[in-house]
């Protein structure tokens, strides 16, 4: 039984797949190459013995991998994070803090002007003409409230996975 952090975790997964990654390209590469000419076999018996092992190190991995995300998701769906006095699972926090994520940059591309983009522009038949977002000031004050928010919350989610464990049973390691 291996105890890890959740982000030595989330770390091990990422190798994890790194080395999974690298198995699929010996089979594009070291594998994939002429088997038989003129109906004989020219495959020597060490690289059969390669394929399997290869295969048996993607069977581990796989393992390995299921193991952690699965201890990882137990953890963040049982942990809990107390942001402003209010009680939140992990996975709450991480799953509002990717919408919110995303609600920022969405918001951050709309109001934004620059090349290709510009907010004053001279159009032919009509005049000058100025684009921006309706009531943008409350737009760009949400914005830089929400990004508050983000940072506050990546911080705690960082705490929390720098803290709290997990213990799995690794074959690969």
């Amino acid at each position: 039984m291996t105890t890890l952090t959740l982000q030595e975790a989330i770390f091990t997964v990422s190798n994890l797949r790194t080395q999974l990654n690298k198995e699929y390209t010996k089979f594009d590469t070291e594998y994939r190459v002429p088997i038989a000419v003129n109906n004989e076999s020219v495959v020597k018996a060490d690289k059969k013995e390669d394929v399997k092992a290869s295969l048996n190190k993607i069977e581990t991995v796989k393992q390995d991998i299921i193991a952690l995300k699965a201890a990882i998701h137990v953890k963040n769906t049982t942990g809990t994070i107390n942001i402003d006095g209010q009680e939140a699972t992990a996975s709450e926090v991480l799953e509002s803090l990717k919408l919110e994520r995303d609600i920022v940059n969405n918001l951050q591309n709309n109001t934004s002007f620059g090349y290709s983009r510009e907010r004053i522009k001279t159009v032919s038949g009509v005049g000058i003409v100025e684009e921006g977002i309706i009531n943008e000031a409350e737009v760009l004050q949400y914005i830089e409230e929400m990004e508050v928010t983000v940072h506050r919350k990546s911080m705690l989610i960082d705490k929390f996975n720098s803290t709290e464990t997990v213990e799995v049973t690794l074959q690969s390691l």
